[in-house]
């Protein structure tokens, strides 16, 4: 029995004719029958009904094609997991990202990428839209949001821890929230379409409604106006890491942590294979950002710095 016997019948089975499946392989009637024929002979069972117009599977034709289609599909996938490792990493990678992920964890390690795979060619979107990377063609996409069901391919790249924050100065001068309510008499600062923030509390989650006294399409500018001091704001650990390490963040009510946190994927293309430009650019970063990654935090230890830091300013009592 031949792999290629049981290709045909498939086709037969498909196209639901002896001849039309024939053709597309170059065979004449004569030679189709005689290589489905050659098929029944193997397996000792009629598989197909002839006539003279159509092709019908017999109740063992139906039994074979089944087993076969999933035969088949593993076959398949295996040759091309094979002609996959046999390629080097080459052509163009278009990348999708966040702008502060971008700026802060792709970008500065991009040069020794391209001298290891000088091949790879890059293309790059670092915006804050979420975008389709099927429709729109992107090989790989950074993203820290939940990610809803689907068939995309990910694989998490760190936490996403989210904190809220504000700098010392801020602090100073407007006093430290104690609870979620207390935002209601301070600066929120915030995205225009996310008018709620949600805290985990000793009962529960807890929705608390922000009016921002600066608010913004893209959680870009926020960073800065926080260390401006211009009020409160939650972020990413991802991308403030650095600020909250040197203190010039500071991260507050430590009994309501924000809730709804995640973590940071990379995500491509449905499919059972991953190109290899594609691979190694994830495999690379994940050597790099270590594990845990380098932005991540010991939340606890965190809010105690920081608390220390308040108390030698005279913030906190």
């Amino acid at each position: 029995m031949r792999v290629d016997d049981l290709r045909f019948f498939t086709r037969v089975a498909a196209l639901g004719s002896l001849s039309a499946a024939g053709k597309e392989i170059g065979l004449s009637p004569s030679a189709s029958s005689a290589r489905l024929t050659s098929l029944e002979k193997a397996v000792g069972a009629q598989l197909v009904f002839r006539t003279t117009r159509s092709a019908a599977l017999t109740e063992a034709g139906q039994v074979l094609l089944e087993s076969t289609t999933a035969a088949l599909s593993t076959l398949d996938a295996g040759l091309a997991a094979l002609e996959a490792g046999r390629d080097a990493p080459r052509g163009l990678l278009k990348i999708s990202c966040n702008v502060f992920f971008g700026h802060k964890h792709v970008l500065p390690f991009l040069n020794e990428f391209m001298e290891l795979y000088p091949d790879i060619r890059f293309e790059l979107s670092f915006s804050d839209r979420i975008v389709d990377i099927v429709e729109e063609g992107y090989d790989l996409a950074f993203r820290g949001a939940p990610l809803p069901d689907s068939s995309l391919k990910a694989r998490r790249l760190g936490a996403n821890q989210r904190v809220l924050c504000a700098s010392p100065d801020y602090l100073a001068r407007k006093g430290v929230p104690k609870t979620p309510a207390d935002l209601a008499n301070h600066d929120c600062i915030g995205i225009s379409q996310i008018p709620v923030w949600y805290f985990e509390g000793p009962n529960g989650e807890i929705a608390q409604q922000v009016t921002p006294y600066i608010a913004g399409d893209s959680g870009g500018y926020s960073s800065d106006a926080a260390l401006q001091g211009l009020g409160i704001a939650v972020k990413s650990g991802a991308h403030i890491w650095e600020e909250l390490r040197d203190g010039r963040l500071i991260a507050i009510l430590p009994e309501y942590p924000v809730a709804r946190t995640g973590a940071v994927w990379a995500v491509s293309p449905p499919g059972n294979f991953t190109p290899p430009k594609t691979r190694v650019l994830i495999d690379f970063l994940l050597n790099k950002y270590g594990r845990p990654a380098y932005w991540e935090f010991d939340l606890d230890k965190l809010y105690a710095d920081h608390a220390e830091i308040l108390r030698q300013k005279g913030i906190l009592m």
